[in-house]
């Protein structure tokens, strides 16, 4: 049986290249240190001097000494490690508010204390042995992303719906006392998790800080599809106001004490409460960002930085856009913000005004109350163009982050080449972020996508 971590890829100039590592050999050991996944790779390659124990796809072991500088990486890819299920059975659970008919691997409920430090997903804590405890502590695994929702131990297994989950602050201590920093959550559910339970958990945590760096407050999100759900509250206009008025007088007595707000709202807030958002400082080092906390205040920055670059060396980002209109996708949250952006743009660059505009697609996939582009499905961005009936030779540009990881995939498995196919346009994905988006407009070129003839994909390289 092989032993050892598949390499899945070895990167072109790399160290593991010019050592002659191939794709497909496997990784048993550095420095006579087992490898268990990824994150050991990170861990034991961070030497000057390694050790490797390979073994090829013939099953033959080598050894192969290399000399480099501590922060080099090898510049070898794996696998992500196999995800861990959750034993947690919350009622506001996204994975229980799927449609039907979607690929399998939609329905995992995950909970993997490696994939929180790898790629910030939140964990809750119920599920690490004490073998997990150590690993974390003794190969530093910080920061870490913890969904708190309550500390009051009995609210909390509620939420949860776990009798067994273990008390959360003494497991954020143990941790806290190890060295690693923790960025919290709380999803508010409206009569459960609010009011006075919120504030005993906002207490609770900012006594821990910095060991707990952050904490974002985010409302439930509920889909279309809770058949044999208990029932949850929505959160409204109102409700989200007043929610916006109690983290606001949250945050001022951390202001005061650290200069730091310490607590978040998740930028939902604002749009449900349909108010402004504050300035980008109020957000600190944006420790949340994936978290959607800071995401609109940060796109607005950015924009509007570039926006005034062009302005001032008399460039104009739009001179490649020809007769038809480039076409922005985006969902019901971020679509007022993006309109007032293109506004902007538009009034600078008056000599091609609506050359860049933006479409909104309601979600029909998770229903009208899921609004963010993350979640946008294809069949619902090409129902949404066909209907618009854009004239022919326009662009339609798609969000990656609506895309799955490394693919031209949404969530639905329709891909673009499916839209373009359905729409007889062209389909580029484009970045989610403001300045990868202005770069991509900047560097946009024939040379740069293909022509949809045929339904043939158009993809931005």
């Amino acid at each position: 049986m092989p032993q050892g971590l598949m390499i899945k890829e070895v990167l072109p100039g790399s160290l593991a290249e010019d050592a002659g590592i191939l794709a497909g050999y496997n990784i048993v050991s550095i420095n006579g240190n087992s490898l268990r996944d990824l994150i050991d790779l990170e861990f034991y390659q961070a030497e000057g001097e390694l050790v490797l124990q390979l073994e090829n796809p013939d099953g033959e072991k080598s050894e192969l000494s290399l000399e480099k500088d501590p922060d080099e990486r090898l510049g070898i890819v794996l696998d992500p490690p196999p995800i861990r299920r959750c034993p947690n059975d919350c009622d506001f659970c996204f994975v229980d508010q799927m449609p039907p008919g979607q690929r399998q691997s939609l329905y995992i409920r995950d909970e993997d204390y490696r994939y929180s430090f790898l790629y910030g997903n939140f964990i809750t804590l119920t599920n690490l042995s004490e073998k997990d405890y150590r690993r974390i502590l003794d190969q530093r695994l910080s920061p870490l992303y913890i969904s708190v929702h309550a500390t009051d131990p009995g609210i909390r297994k509620r939420l949860l719906r776990n009798e067994r989950a273990p008390d959360i602050l003494e497991r954020i201590d143990h941790l806290v006392a190890g060295g690693i920093r923790l960025h919290t959550q709380i999803v508010v559910t409206p009569g459960i998790n609010d009011g006075e339970v919120l504030d005993r958990s906002v207490q609770d945590l900012s006594a821990r800080f910095p060991g707990v760096s952050s904490l974002a407050i985010v409302p439930v999100g509920l889909t279309g599809h809770r058949d044999n759900l208990p029932p949850i509250r929505p959160i409204d206009k109102h409700f989200a106001q007043k929610m916006l008025s109690v983290i606001e007088a949250y945050q001022k007595p951390f202001m005061q004490k650290w200069d730091d707000p310490f607590v978040f709202p998740a930028d939902e807030w604002y749009v449900l409460a349909e108010k402004n958002f504050p300035s980008l400082r109020r957000y600190g080092t944006l420790s949340q960002l994936g978290n959607g906390v800071g995401m609109v205040p940060l796109f607005s920055s950015e924009w509007k930085k570039k926006l005034l670059s062009h302005q001032k060396k008399g460039t104009s980002p739009l001179h490649k856009i020809t007769e038809a209109p480039w076409i922005m996708v985006t969902g019901k949250a971020f679509s007022p913000y993006l309109e007032k952006l293109l506004s902007d743009l538009g009034q600078v660059f008056s000599e091609k005004p609506g050359a860049i505009r933006s479409l909104c697609v309601e979600n029909r996939l998770f229903g009208s109350s899921v609004t963010v582009a993350g979640l946008l499905s294809g069949e619902d961005i090409a129902n949404a163009v066909v209907n618009a009936r854009f004239s022919p030779g326009t662009k339609i540009l798609v969000p990656d982050v609506a895309l799955r990881a490394d693919s031209e995939v949404l969530i639905d498995d329709l891909s673009l080449e499916d839209i373009a196919s359905r729409t007889g346009l062209e389909v580029l994905a484009v970045p989610s972020d403001a300045r990868g988006f202005w770069e991509w407009m900047e560097n946009y070129g024939p040379e740069r996508s293909v022509r949809m003839d045929e339904g043939v994909r158009a993809v931005a390289s």
